[in-house]
């Protein structure tokens, strides 16, 4: 089974599969079990509350492309990792993958793995059921998570603000200069250098020779 896994950033799953099926067809034509593989996609909520198989068709992607009328909006995510998945690509999940977050132990690394829980984001967000799965230090667990993104949150909005004071000091500069040019330009007009003296012409040399 190949699979890979993509997140929306509504919070579902998608994976890939590819799975044997009979083709009855060629099966009778050739009066012998005839077999094909049949590319799936495998819809999960985080927490593992539903799972959903539908065969890769025409259908489906131009669904996730441009939606479906009003019941669904569109789903670019889907396209981008089921085109990943077709060339071998790995797809990292829509926020802050879990395996690489050092706020769980290994055990509990496996228990939210096995819950369907594989970003931070989705362990601050899990309700009753997924916490349940989660066992022991589930609530307490969920609220380390939520901490850790509302302070990721704060220190990345401190830098963006770092960020602009310099952009700002910067352009602040850049004006001063600027100003400092206009400046100077205007004194040098306003006393424009004084024109140079013209000395008495040179005699040419057939008045000097007359002179003589």
């Amino acid at each position: 089974m190949v699979q890979m896994m993509a997140e929306e950033q509504h919070g579902f799953y998608v994976d890939f599969e590819l799975r044997p099926e009979e083709d009855r067809e060629e099966s009778i034509s050739q009066g012998m079990p005839v077999f094909k593989d049949v590319e799936y996609a495998v819809i999960t909520m985080p927490g593992g509350g539903l799972v959903v198989d539908k065969v890769i068709s025409d259908d489906l992607l131009r669904e996730w492309k441009h939606g479906n009328g009003n019941r669904k909006p569109p789903s670019p995510f889907a396209v981008v990792a089921y085109e990943a998945w077709k060339e071998g690509r790995e797809i990292a999940v829509n926020g802050t993958d879990i395996k690489n977050w050092p706020g769980v132990t290994p055990a509990q690394l496996k228990m939210c793995l096995a819950a369907v829980v594989r970003t931070v984001e989705d362990l601050a967000n899990a309700n009753a059921d997924t916490l349940r799965k989660l066992g022991m230090g589930s609530y307490a667990l969920k609220e380390k998570a939520a901490a850790y993104l509302d302070a990721a949150t704060t220190n990345k909005n401190s830098e963006a603000v770092s960020a602009l004071k310099i952009e700002l000091a910067a352009l602040r500069k850049t004006i001063e200069d600027r100003d400092s040019q206009i400046e100077e330009l205007l004194s040098d007009s306003d006393n424009p250098p004084a024109p140079k003296k013209r000395g008495r012409p040179r005699k040419n040399q057939n008045e000097q020779l007359g002179a003589g």
